[in-house]
């Protein structure tokens, strides 16, 4: 199998359309067109469907995606194996949680800029439950995010617990959020349902018979935290990500757990991934910055 067929198949999917993956690939459109023809013929099947003038992928091309794209890595792993004080490079899909992206990534992402500058590294914020299903599917290389049930067919890298706060505006008035059996008259604001800290709080609070006033959702953790600052409800986040708002005083801690609840971070892949030089070191950069124990 060629795999300059491959390399065309994964471009046009990547670029949207024939013509834009002739541009990128420096060749002509029938070049392209061509290239197809005979990949469908060597693998007895259409990969692309015409719907008026989008291009798109059919059932069989959706399930050999996946494969290809593993492919094409494996081969660019062979290559900078062979070549020992070679570079990393390809593409790396990482995917991570919305807070770990917003206060633990950025210094990784400068260093591993700075190790593999020529990596074209993809990384996108997604839901804990989502990136150990993308893990699985092989729709991302690595994932950071925290522990959401074991799965024997990822390899995890602790990367240590992290404490969770109970957070409310300090002009909030006294509020018992531990004794059982009553209604709080105050918002919780926090993001979507299967954020896994919002499950922990309203697991507590259901075990306690306590109800609030109603839930405020919302995607970003800084909205969630101005919001809980001007006195609109109270939240329940990693420490880390409103350490320097205790420290300011524009945050109060409030009584909540003893000893805390704490979340696991995790670098995880799947087990039977082929590791790549662009994801090893990758690792070694999350490994070197992230905290074992806060």
């Amino acid at each position: 199998m060629d795999l300059r067929r491959l390399i065309t198949f994964k471009t046009i999917v990547e670029e949207g359309s024939f013509i834009r993956a002739s541009r990128k690939l420096f060749c002509t459109q029938s070049t392209i067109t061509f290239h197809i023809q005979q990949l469908e013929q060597e693998l007895s099947t259409k990969l692309f469907e015409k719907i008026g003038r989008q291009v798109t992928l059919t059932t069989e091309g959706k399930n050999i995606l996946p494969h290809v794209y593993e492919l094409i890595r494996v081969m660019d792993c062979i290559r900078q194996t062979a070549q020992h004080n070679a570079e990393p490079n390809g593409d790396l899909r990482v995917v991570t949680g919305e807070t770990l992206l917003a206060y633990k990534m950025p210094v990784i992402l400068e260093r591993f800029k700075q190790q593999a500058p020529k990596v074209r590294l993809s990384l996108q914020s997604l839901n804990c439950y989502v990136i150990r299903d993308a893990l699985l599917a092989d729709e991302a290389d690595l994932g950071i995010f925290y522990r959401v049930g074991n799965d024997s067919a990822l390899t995890m890298e602790d990367l240590g617990s992290h404490r969770l706060v109970l957070v409310a505006s300090p002009n909030l008035g006294e509020m018992d959020f531990i004794s059982p059996n009553q209604h709080l008259p105050v918002s919780f604001v926090i993001n979507e349902p299967q954020c896994i800290f919002r499950q922990l709080f309203e697991t507590t609070m259901r075990q306690r018979n306590i109800t609030l006033e109603n839930t405020i959702e919302l995607w970003s953790i800084e909205s969630i935290k101005r919001c809980v600052s001007s006195n609109l409800g109270i939240s329940y986040l990693p420490y880390f990500t409103v350490e320097n708002e205790l420290r300011s005083g524009e945050l109060k801690e409030l009584p909540f757990n003893d000893p805390f609840l704490r979340i696991t971070a995790l670098c995880a892949h799947h087990s039977k991934k082929v590791i790549s030089p662009a994801m090893k070191v990758f690792m070694e950069c999350v490994k070197e910055c992230f905290p074992i124990e806060e």
